[in-house]
Parts: C-alpha cells; structure tokens; sequence
C-alpha cells in the first residue's frame, strides 16, 4: 500500500472542528481513500475582541490507487 500525504487549511466560524468535517467533507468530493488527518496547527482571526474565524492546518493522507 502507498499514502500520500497533503496538506490544507480548512475554515470555520463556528469551531476548530468544525474547520476540520468542512476541509475533510469538501476534500473528500475529490479525493478518494482518505485514512487519517493530522492537524498540525490552529490559529483564529479576532475582531473587536472576539474571535470571527477559527482556522486549521492539516495534513491529510489517502491510499494511491
């Protein structure tokens, strides 16, 4: 078996994960055999003191057919 790996950023202006089912739900329209998700960072926007947008790095791996 072989994976490749990419890596994304996925949004959200609910929740961290949220931002991760949104990238992997869109993700999975295109690409096939996803396995497992690593999210390697999570940052957010904040306007007027309050937090508008979480943001997630990940890295996603899926078999190669």
């Amino acid at each position: 078996m072989c994976v490749k790996i990419i890596e994304l950023i996925g949004t959200s202006k609910k929740s961290f994960e949220d931002a991760i089912s949104e990238c992997i739900t869109r993700t999975s329209k295109t690409v096939r055999g996803i396995t497992g998700v690593d999210v390697i960072g999570q940052t957010a926007v904040v306007e007027n003191n309050k937090v508008v947008e979480f943001r997630v790095n990940i890295k996603v791996a899926f078999k190669v057919e």
